[in-house]
């Protein structure tokens, strides 16, 4: 099996690479999902969560308040940081098993984040959707209809993009238009099924879960 990842910061088109590799029959394992579903009432990782920072984080259903604890973590970057270093052991552990479900198979698995800094959790290679910062705003303003203070806040919260492409195996740039990008998304592809097999190593990763 071959096995990625694939990041890039907000308003990079991230989710749109990450939506053409699963057309071309790729396994996407979104991290935001996944996180998210640990965040559920009754899971460890809610639980952990209200402990540290109460329950103003608690919306009135008993559920987490994303919106509240993201106004929170995202303008703080030493709390972001402190959330982000509470998930990832509970993140990788289903990361892992849902990536070992395709263990000796010739499947193509991606794991979308953008929190990657180098390809992790027995990856063989890392994808960086890229874009200018200023183009990334634009995007966020235009189409999420975002504030530009809290797009700029939002991005400057997350990795920086120099540090994305120092480690990048395979970089798409996403600043033309959409048969560029396209055309970009299929190099990427055939770069993909170029690496090596994940099997030995996600097996070790998977023992160690």
């Amino acid at each position: 099996m071959k096995f990625v990842g694939l990041t890039g910061g907000i308003g990079s088109g991230k989710s749109t690479v990450g939506a053409a590799l699963a057309r071309r029959g790729a396994l996407v394992i979104d991290v935001d999902v996944v996180s998210r579903e640990l965040q559920e009432p009754g899971q460890p990782f809610f639980e952990q969560i209200v402990a540290r920072w109460g329950p103003a984080v608690v919306g009135p259903d008993g559920g987490l308040d994303r919106a509240g604890l993201a106004a929170i973590v995202f303008h703080d970057r030493e709390q972001l940081a402190e959330l982000t270093t509470m998930a990832a052991p509970l993140v990788e552990a289903e990361l892992v098993r849902r990536a070992a479900a395709r263990l000796d198979t010739d499947d193509v698995v991606v794991c979308e984040s953008a929190m990657y800094l180098r390809p992790m959790y027995g990856m063989e290679g890392l994808i960086v959707v890229d874009v200018a910062s200023e183009v990334a705003v634009e995007r966020l303003v235009t189409q999420r209809g975002m504030a530009e203070a809290d797009a700029r806040a939002r991005i400057a919260s997350q990795l920086t993009r120099e540090l994305r492409l120092e480690h990048a195996g395979f970089i798409i740039d996403n600043s033309g238009g959409e048969s560029e990008l396209e055309n970009h998304i299929q190099a990427a592809w055939c770069w993909i099924l170029q690496l090596p097999d994940a099997t030995p190593v996600l097996e070790r990763r998977s023992a160690q879960h």
